[in-house]
This record gives structure tokens, sequence and C-alpha cells, in this order.
């Protein structure tokens, strides 16, 4: 196995490069977002190919290695989006089970119980969100959903 030491200008230069993708991304100094996402591999990858030494290409095997690398963070991502949707999918159903039903639930905002008939469901943002009387209720924050005696 052949080590490649970068000179210091080869270092700075990484550096900054960087520097510059962690910008870009948002990503603060001295932080670690603790993933490497698809677009940050690819750009690594890239970034590789154009600092290699020509006269020493990449070997076959550590190339197709890293494209199937690629491949497997692709597929994962996506398996990642649509457990989203689905968990999103089931808690939407869930709260439109509840609807007109009468439920408990603690507000964190005005720090107090919330107790009556859910209207409607929405989300605010990316929240789940139901009405219950004149107060917004997050999805999570119910801890009890009571049938109605007069619908019996």
């Amino acid at each position: 196995m052949q080590i490649f030491e970068m000179s210091a200008t080869e270092k700075l230069s990484a550096e900054m490069q960087a520097g510059a993708v962690n910008k870009k991304i948002g990503l603060k100094p001295g932080e670690d977002k603790g993933q490497l996402g698809k677009d940050s591999f690819l750009k690594l990858l890239v970034t590789q190919l154009q600092h290699q030494d020509p006269t020493k290409p990449m070997e076959d095997r550590e190339f197709i290695a890293q494209m199937a690398q690629f491949s497997s963070l692709e597929q994962m991502t996506n398996l990642n989006n649509e457990v989203r949707n689905l968990v999103t999918s089931s808690r939407t159903a869930e709260a439109y089970g509840i609807l007109g039903r009468n439920v408990e639930s603690y507000d964190t905002v005005l720090e107090q119980a919330v107790t009556g008939r859910v209207s409607s469901v929405f989300f605010k943002g990316n929240e789940l969100m139901l009405k219950v009387g004149d107060n917004e209720v997050p999805m999570k924050n119910v801890h009890s959903v009571k049938i109605d005696e007069d619908s019996k």
C-alpha cells in the first residue's frame, strides 16, 4: 500500500476547499454533523479523482468499491425518505381518526392541560397539530382520547 503525503501547500488548499464546502452546507468551524451526505460524498470522490497522481491512478477495485458505496448511500437515502413519508402518513391517519373525539393534552406553551373536542387536523411547518377548542395542540402532546358518551 502506497502512502501519499501532501505538501504544506496541498494541505492548505485542501483545508480551504473543505472550509468552502462546509460554509456552503452551513457547517460551522469545529462542528460535526456526524454523517456524510450523498452530495458531500460525491464532492469528495470528484476531489479525490482530480488530485490523484496521474502516474499512479487509483486501482479499479478501489474505484468500483467507492462507486458501490455511493450506490448504497443513494439507496439508503431513498429508503430513509420513504420511511419518513410512511411515518408522516401513519401519524396523519391516526390524527384523522380522532377528529370529533374528546382529547386530553398538555400545551407546553401555555403550560396547562387542554381538554376538548378535536375540530381539525393540520400541519404547522412539519408538526402535526390538532385544533382543540380555541387551542392548537401538537399531536405528540395528546395523552388521552375519549369516546363521547353521546355517540354510544
